[in-house]
Order: C-alpha cells, then sequence, then structure tokens
C-alpha cells in the first residue's frame, strides 16, 4: 500500500544544517553506528540532504550554504549502552559537558556532549 512517507521512517525527523556535513556524518557514524538512507550531494561535492538511520529514528542533514546557514540544536537518543556511546563520542572529539550518572529519582543515566559544530548531544540508558 502507498503511503505518505518512506517506510520505517517516523513522521517526525530532525534536520541539522551545518558547516563540514560529511565530518557530521563520520562523528554519528561512529558514535551512533549511523546507517546513510539517502544523500544528494552538490555539484562541488558539498551535501545537499543526507539521512541517516540511527536506531529507529531517521536525522536528516544538510552543509550550510549562503541560503541555508548552518544553526546548532539540542538532541535526545536513547542508547543501548550510554556509557559506551558516550565514551565514543569523545574518543572522536566530542567536547564534554556531563559525564553519564544517574541522578536520584531519575530512571536514566544520561550523559551529554556538545559535536565539533556546537550541537549538543544528551544520550542516555533506562536502566529499570
Amino acid at each position: 500500500m502507498k503511503t505518505y512517507k518512506p517506510d520505517h521512517y517516523n513522521s517526525l525527523s530532525p534536520y541539522l544544517i551545518v558547516d563540514n556535513a560529511q565530518k557530521l556524518v563520520d562523528f554519528l557514524t561512529v558514535t551512533f553506528d549511523a546507517k546513510i538512507l539517502r544523500r544528494f550531494d552538490h555539484g562541488n561535492g558539498k551535501i545537499a540532504h543526507i539521512e541517516l538511520q540511527i536506531d529507529d529514528s531517521v536525522l536528516m542533514i544538510s552543509d550550510s550554504t549562503e541560503n541555508y546557514r548552518a544553526n546548532t540544536s539540542m538532541l535526545h537518543v536513547y542508547v543501548s549502552d550510554v556509557f559506551k556511546t558516550f565514551l565514543r563520542a569523545v574518543e572522536n572529539g566530542a567536547e564534554i559537558i556531563e559525564k553519564p550518572s544517574n541522578k536520584p529519582g531519575d530512571p536514566d543515566t544520561r550523559g551529554s556532549f556538545y559535536d565539533f559544530a556546537g550541537n549538543y548531544w544528551s544520550v542516555s540508558t533506562q536502566m529499570i
């Protein structure tokens, strides 16, 4: 049956516009084991649009242009092992905001970091 969106896509997908999108794609591939679903490049080789699957979600990214300036965002990702994911991010250049910890009353162990483009990433694993 034909549907209004691609199979296995959520209805809402974050979209990041960054300087050096390929560097962010490489970082996310290592940190979150992201898989490329679709990619379209400009004639100059820069990324016009790319879709990455991170677990059950799709993240869309493009290189900034004169008309579409880079921006930053905050994103939260549930992962199977917050400590392993956090370590991979830091080993690949992420700036630590907060090491993974569990706060009283919170069922999640969570940590946070900035990627090279200034995006704030919160990662967590529910421990109950």
